[in-house]
């Protein structure tokens, strides 16, 4: 991202906001810290206006949504009006980074955010909330020392095939855990093709629809997996690839 210089000698911050996963979140987020900053931050940049402002009232700490300046990252949003508007409002006090849920700049958008913060020496704050990523490799009983997170899986099928094949070969080599994320809608033609093309003896972690009442992680190998011939439905998942 282009940077424009900033005249001025104020330095705010940029503050990175967890959002929730679902309605269980609330005991892990709502801490001193989250408070503080999200009664504080008029400026934001997050994935969604109207799922932010509505997620803020849901709040009731009397934060005033109307007067919020909100940039919204859409898809293909303007890069140039980005870099300008956090150019202008940086000057005014901190700005806040939010994505749809979970921590933003992991699968989610905010990366972009915080390299051209680090870029003008504007101090970067990450503050403490659920991350489906972490919470799904917790539990899964495999190597959280050494682990590969791949992003969204290939849609074409052709290329998710391939995708799929070099996981777990990469898995078999390296002893790596291997994460990816999927959209709901096609988590279960994900698990078709990662129970149709990986080994056996591989095992595989699902995170499904975390902090919601029936939100589940399990792990257990390629052959437990299809005999249980489990459906995940339209539901929120994260999968993990071990030994």
């Amino acid at each position: 991202m282009e940077n424009i210089p900033i005249k001025s000698q104020k330095k705010a911050t940029l503050v990175m906001m967890p959002m929730p996963l679902g309605s269980m979140s609330a005991d892990s987020m709502f801490h001193r810290e989250f408070e503080s900053h999200i009664t504080e931050i008029h400026c934001w940049v997050v994935e969604n206006a109207r799922t932010f402002r509505r997620f803020v009232s849901s709040l009731k700490l009397s934060i005033d949504i109307e007067k919020l300046n909100i940039f919204e990252l859409y898809r293909d949003y303007d890069k140039i009006s980005l870099i300008q508007f956090l150019n202008d409002n940086i000057r005014n006090g901190n700005i806040g980074v939010a994505s749809e849920a979970g921590v933003p700049g992991m699968a989610d958008p905010g990366a972009e955010i915080a390299s051209w913060a680090h870029g003008q020496d504007i101090p970067v704050i990450s503050v403490t909330g659920p991350s489906s990523l972490l919470l799904a490799l917790s539990g899964s009983g495999l190597n959280g020392q050494q682990f590969c997170f791949h992003g969204y899986a290939p849609v074409k099928e052709e290329e998710l095939r391939t995708f799929v094949g070099k996981l777990g070969k990469d898995c078999e080599k390296t002893d790596y855990t291997q994460a990816l994320i999927e959209a709901p809608y096609r988590s279960d033609r994900l698990l078709i093709h990662l129970l149709g093309i990986l080994n056996d003896s591989l095992k595989i972690c699902i995170a499904c629809n975390l902090h919601e009442t029936d939100g589940f992680i399990k792990t257990q190998t390629v052959a437990a997996w299809k005999a249980s011939k489990v459906t995940l439905g339209k539901k929120p998942c994260i999968f993990l690839v071990g030994r």
